[in-house]
This record gives C-alpha cells, structure tokens and sequence, in this order.
C-alpha cells in the first residue's frame, strides 16, 4: 500500500506549481539508475526561495520542506557555478516578452563607477578606509 504523501503548509516564498512548470525544463534531473531517488525539485526551489527570501541559514530550512538543506544548499550552489540561473531569468524574460507583459521603457541601467569631483580627497569621515 503506497503512502500518500500529506501537503504541507505553503509559506509565502513558495512558488505555485503552474510557475515552477516555467523553470522545470531547465531544472529537470535525469533519474539515475542507482542510488537513492532524486529529490524533488519544486521543493528544492521553494526550500532555495525561503532561504533567501527570510535571510535564514541553511540549517535553519523548515524540515517540512521534505528535502534537507544539504540537498537545497548543494543545488544552489550548482546552479550559481553552472549559470543555471541566469538560464531561468534569461528563459522569464523571454516568455515575458513574447506576452508583452515585460515593458522595455521602465528598464534602468545603474552604475557602480561613478567619479568624483576633483579636490573630493579627505572628505570622508573615517580617513583610513579610503586609502
């Protein structure tokens, strides 16, 4: 007799599951032949959101989540080294193009080089992190 598996309660940094079916082609796992099944990958991403959504550590991941840390902590790692992520913003912000929901106009470059005036030497407060 299988054991059906209990819905937890949702948190408010979890995705739907109509959203996760947008990603899920990039985050899909092969199934390997051995070893144990692979996790669940819409709890993986919910249990990835609320880590840095509420700013916890990794450890502290709600065990309801169904997935350890370890496991969500791992992925994420993998998907920042593997540019798994600028796939998934890439992928959003195609499909929110094509339904004209993304509008270019309110798109803003920001800089983080900006000069200063010439003569701006010593005006900081704490004159040893300037050096």
């Amino acid at each position: 007799m299988q054991q059906q598996k209990q819905k937890r309660k949702a948190y408010l940094s979890d995705i739907t599951e109509k959203q996760f079916q947008l990603i899920e082609p990039l985050v899909r796992r092969r199934r390997k032949k051995r070893g144990r099944p692979p996790a669940e990958m819409y709890e993986v991403v919910n249990g990835m959101l609320y880590v840095l959504s509420t700013g916890c550590r990794w450890r502290d991941l709600p065990h309801d989540y169904g997935v350890s840390y370890v496991t969500c902590y791992r992925q994420f790692i993998k998907w920042v080294n593997d540019g798994t992520f600028r796939k998934i913003f890439e992928e959003l912000k195609h499909k929110a193009d094509k339904k004209n929901i993304l509008h270019w106009r309110n798109a803003y470059l920001d800089a983080s080089d900006v000069k200063s005036k010439k003569g701006a030497n010593g005006t900081a407060v704490i004159q040893e992190n300037t050096r």
